[in-house]
């Protein structure tokens, strides 16, 4: 196959090893700064259970499936690749740090700004079984007084940051990279799934008002409560879709993958919507020649019963992040266990908040494709990638106007 490279803007890829599937978008921003899909390509994951890694090459196959089918499709390159990690492992604190302003009169630069992440990043107290997984830089204030995205340039004595900080299994996270360097891909970039997620459906407007994504996948629950434009807190729930279709098969007596089918062809979240006596047929475990039939309200109960407990999860972690009172735009909620009927509807009743379905959104190019919350945290590492190399070159900008400008005055 002849693969295409770029001359112009990067080729990025996302990589969502996810407890059912594994999934790899390829992507590149156009001249406008737009996301435009080049590629897709989806394998069923065997080798996860509850978003962490169980079996090294199992999940090794599936990530070359994935890669190669998208790979076919773009005919480009996978180029940068950026990985989700979730799971209950994942830890997460908010953390400031003030540091002194060596020229106050020249204004705070680079190199200030830099000191003050390092501070706060650098003075966590770590067990041996943890690694820092991302930091996120909220805000900054100066001299104390009002937040500010960006202090470069601005003048003061103190510079004091806000960040949020991500921690996980140090074997965690090489268990993902060993897999991705086994299926041929050397420097892969670890990125916490929820954050990705919240990049690809959450619009800036809700970011500032107050928003929570949950991210309901088949083994975690991941949750990212924004608040003036920045990432609060961060949660993992060990519960998703996967208990769902576990409880259909308990209750129904069927095989898992049967269980997995019925709930994605004809599940509902709310018996409710559900025609009372209307019936579906599922091969019984024991007896795959055998049918039972069973009544598609009884399926909506094990769904919402499921959905409930869940929520009620999510609901008690967002109350002791204190921001519920904050979350003036509601609820997004994304992942595949989205697309059930009904779920807006539960959630909105024990979360008591309005609550939204979350599609990724300013997509180009096979855009129809990847148009599902099936596909949030894939695209949302690639415009986490995105995000990563617009700052750097206005890093490279910076210093270029500073160089400039040394050249202009002392030449």
């Amino acid at each position: 196959m002849l693969l295409k490279k770029s001359k112009h803007n990067p080729i990025l890829t996302g990589l969502d090893i996810g407890t059912t599937k594994v999934c790899a978008i390829i992507g590149q921003a156009d001249s406008e700064g737009k996301l435009t899909i080049l590629g897709m390509g989806s394998c069923p994951s065997k080798g996860l259970r509850c978003g962490e890694i169980t079996e090294i090459q199992p999940t090794v196959d599936a990530i070359h499936r994935a890669t190669q089918r998208a790979m076919e499709v773009a005919n480009v390159p996978i180029g940068e690749i950026y990985v989700g990690i979730a799971g209950e492992h994942i830890q997460s604190m908010n953390r400031d740090a003030v540091v002194e302003i060596r020229h106050p009169s020249r204004g705070i630069d680079e190199k200030d700004r830099s000191r003050a992440i390092q501070k706060a990043t650098r003075g966590i107290s770590l067990s041996d079984d943890q690694a820092l997984i991302q930091y996120v830089v909220q805000e900054f204030r100066i001299n104390e007084g009002r937040p500010t995205p960006n202090p470069i340039g601005l003048c003061g004595t103190s510079l004091k940051v806000h960040t949020h900080i991500v921690m996980g299994c140090v074997d965690s996270m090489q268990n993902i990279i060993k897999c991705v360097r086994r299926a041929g891909f050397r420097h892969p970039n670890i990125v916490l799934q929820s954050l990705a997620s919240s990049m690809s459906v959450i619009s800036p407007h809700e970011r500032e008002l107050g928003v929570a994504l949950i991210d309901v996948g088949g083994g975690t629950t991941d949750i990212a409560v924004s608040f003036e434009g920045a990432i609060r807190a961060t949660g993992e729930i060990p519960m998703g879709g996967d208990y769902i279709s576990r409880d259909i098969a308990e209750v129904l007596s069927c095989r898992i993958n049967d269980a997995e089918n019925i709930k994605k062809r004809i599940g509902c979240a709310l018996p409710d919507m559900v025609e009372r006596g209307r019936t579906f047929q599922v091969p019984s475990a024991g007896d795959c020649g055998k049918l039972e039939t069973h009544e598609e309200y009884t399926l909506a109960q094990i769904i919402e019963s499921r959905l409930e407990d869940i929520f009620e999860l999510v609901r008690g972690f967002i109350e002791k992040s204190t921001f519920r009172d904050r979350l003036h735009a509601g609820i997004v909620l994304t992942g595949g266990t989205a697309l059930l009927p009904g779920i807006t509807d539960v959630a909105e009743r024990i979360l008591e908040m309005k609550c939204r379905c979350g599609f990724p959104a300013g997509l180009k190019g096979f855009a129809h494709v990847v148009n599902s919350p099936i596909y949030a945290t894939g695209i949302g590492l690639i415009y986490y990638g995105m995000e990563i190399r617009e700052r750097e070159s206005r890093k490279r900008s910076g210093v270029r106007r500073i160089l400039d400008y040394l050249d202009d005055t002392f030449a």
